[in-house]
């Protein structure tokens, strides 16, 4: 029986990335800001959690024979296996925060969670194609990002994931469009109603006396 259970827990890959086990909990968040501004909020009923940070480069999977490579997901960020690129000049850019379940548990309503990880995420304005950025290791606006997943491709640009195109970017569109939706209605003057001319009454004539 010993035996059984030792060759059983050979066979399962092991995932090993360079931070604590809690760490590797599963996404519970996605905001999506444009500067300083909020625009979108993603939660487990847009399918965070069918996301993941934790494959791609610097991270290892090892088979039962020793076998080291580096995993993909369905649920990545971004194309990993197609390599960094050059994304175009112009680039709608937006930070993205992730935040994940503080355990390894599936998260729960009111569970704690806590930043985990952040990219930008660009938008070409021509043909509408995303792109996402890991910022550079010192970037002052991650700079937990490398404690939790060094992945010595910090800096570099990576096409965005079919899986991010399809939940994310349509987020985006929808809110920027309400944005501007709400900014044209704010600025339109208000146009009070005409109001009906007060009808003056024509003074009662009194007859003279004959």
């Amino acid at each position: 029986m010993r035996n059984a259970l030792i060759a059983a827990l050979l066979v399962i890959p092991l995932l090993a990335v360079p931070l604590p086990a809690r760490a590797k909990g599963a996404i519970t968040q996605i905001e999506i800001a444009r500067g300083k501004h909020p625009l979108v909020t993603l939660v487990d009923q847009d399918g965070v959690a069918d996301f993941t940070i934790w494959s791609g480069p610097g991270t290892t999977i090892t088979a039962a024979d020793g076998t080291v490579s580096t995993p993909v997901h369905p649920g990545d960020i971004a194309d990993w296996t197609a390599g960094a690129v050059e994304p175009p000049r112009k680039l709608t850019v937006y930070k993205v925060r992730i935040y994940c379940a503080a355990t390894n548990a599936p998260p729960a309503a009111g569970a704690p969670s806590y930043q985990c990880y952040g990219v930008r995420y660009g938008i070409d304005p021509k043909t509408r194609v995303g792109y996402i950025q890991i910022p550079p290791a010192r970037d002052q606006e991650f700079p937990d990002n490398t404690r939790t997943i060094l992945r010595g491709v910090e800096g570099q640009w990576f096409r965005a994931s079919e899986l991010w195109e399809q939940r994310v970017h349509p987020q985006i569109d929808a809110a920027n469009a309400a944005a501007v939706s709400n900014d044209w209605q704010d600025d339109q003057p208000y146009i009070y109603p005409p109001q009906p001319a007060a009808v003056s009454a024509k003074p009662t004539l009194t007859p003279k006396p004959k």
